[in-house]
């Protein structure tokens, strides 16, 4: 994991291998980006809001307003790493360092059936 200054917005953005987990703004938004099904399932849940931005995106954005919203934050930005780790792993050949346990990280995250149906189709399609 990279974190960096975020171009757009100020802030920090977190990348992995490259690819862009989210990023935060100043004013304490922060910005994933998913496909639109993992996306429309947080929504659906309000653990997410459409990105600010780009609403009919893959994107969400999460409003951090007080010390209470981080653990959400954190949350969404662990799924986010994890979704881009099963997505890599279906790349024939990509080499991943620390042989991430998937099942036992997804199960540390408490997730709805409805989004661990989407991560279970993810990862078998």
């Amino acid at each position: 994991m990279k974190v960096d200054s975020h171009d757009r917005g100020g802030g920090r953005e977190f990348t992995f291998d490259g690819r862009e987990i989210g990023h935060i703004h100043r004013g304490k938004l922060v910005d994933i980006p998913f496909a639109k099904r993992v996306r429309d399932v947080l929504i659906a849940e309000e653990q997410a809001e459409k990105h600010h931005v780009m609403p009919d995106s893959g994107w969400v954005s999460y409003r951090v307003q007080s010390d209470e919203d981080i653990g959400g934050a954190l949350w969404l930005l662990r799924v986010a790493y994890l979704y881009h780790v099963i997505t890599m792993r279906k790349r024939e050949g990509h080499p991943l360092e620390g042989g991430i346990d998937i099942d036992a990280a997804l199960s540390e995250l408490d997730m709805s059936d409805a989004l661990q149906d989407v991560f279970n189709e993810m990862r078998v399609a």
